[in-house]
């Protein structure tokens, strides 16, 4: 395997790593398109730092099988420019275009053959460029068909479902005093203190909070971007996968022409296998638990055969 360290210099300086095989080589590149929060190229958390790599191990499969990978540190991350809580979904947006010309123009490359690979966020950050621009396809893992104010709005109906249950004075005190509901308004309130602030960043008792980010996301079509898609699309999503909705799945395959969906069994929204029952309130030290744990074994065979099938057609 070769890499490379590729700089690129956009409205911000963006560093990324291409990866390709030494032999075998099909022509065909993968753009990674992170999660949300500060990870990195490898799918890293910075802060706390827990190092998942799962871009990595992802793409290092990738190219196994003959493809060539992009996975880059989003603005204010790692070694890319910027500012990450000032960054806003059209400049993720706007990032990923600047990739794919960069891709395409630079002699170094010359690659016409494009596939976005969207995890998290950013499966609605990769529907929304494959929408607007011409991309060979699209892979959605861990999430696809659902906003983010869908996503959020579900976590916290979970976090406060999880809290109630608690045998002990916690879930006492939130079902005696209707706590979910006092949470929930308080968070409406902020939510719409963002929404109407034209600022990038936004304190609130003295914690900036991402507000161009919020503001972008919440008034985005993704529904009416899904319906422009005219690439074939792979979606993929864990049924035991808390941060998103597999059943949202649904509605790739009713607005897409060209989409196969997988519910996977026991995928967790890190890509691992989960055999315990999700919980919420324990989410981070479950991902932490699986860490070494190998990308789950049923998403490998599904990428590989969507991707030979995807080659041989092209």
């Amino acid at each position: 395997m070769q890499k490379k360290e590729l700089i690129m210099n956009g409205e911000v300086q963006l560093s990324g790593t291409v990866s390709m095989p030494k032999e075998n080589l099909n022509g065909t590149a993968i753009i990674f398109i992170p999660g949300s929060g500060k990870i990195d190229r490898d799918g890293n958390v910075l802060k706390p730092k827990v190092n998942f790599n799962i871009y990595k191990d992802l793409s290092d499969y990738l190219v196994e099988l003959g493809f060539i990978t992009f996975r880059y540190d989003k603005r204010g991350v790692g070694k890319s420019e910027g500012n990450h809580l000032a960054t806003g979904l059209y400049d993720s947006i706007q990032d990923v275009k600047a990739i794919i010309e960069h891709l395409r123009n630079d002699p170094a490359f010359g690659l016409e053959n494009i596939l976005l690979l969207g995890h998290s966020e950013g499966t609605m950050i990769g529907t929304a460029v494959a929408a607007s621009t011409e991309v060979g396809g699209l892979i959605l893992l861990a999430g696809g068909g659902e906003t983010l104010e869908e996503a959020t709005k579900r976590q916290r109906e979970l976090s406060f479902q999880a809290l109630e249950e608690k045998k002990n004075i916690t879930g006492w005190l939130f079902r005696t005093f209707s706590l979910a509901e006092k949470a929930e308004k308080k968070n409406q309130r902020l939510f719409k203190k963002m929404r109407d602030s034209d600022k990038d960043i936004i304190k609130v008792q003295m914690m900036p909070l991402p507000a161009k980010w919020l503001r972008e996301h919440f008034d985005y079509d993704l529904l009416g971007d899904l319906k422009k898609l005219t690439c074939p699309v792979l979606a993929v999503t864990g049924n035991v996968d808390i941060q998103t909705d597999a059943k949202k799945l649904d509605r790739i395959r009713e607005l897409v022409a060209d989409a196969q969906c997988y519910e996977l069994e026991s995928m967790d929204h890190m890509l691992k296998e989960e055999t315990e029952e999700p919980n919420i309130l324990d989410a981070k030290n479950a991902y932490k638990k699986n860490v070494h744990k190998p990308l789950h074994p049923q998403l490998k065979t599904i990428l590989e055969n969507w991707l030979l099938r995807y080659n041989e057609s092209n």
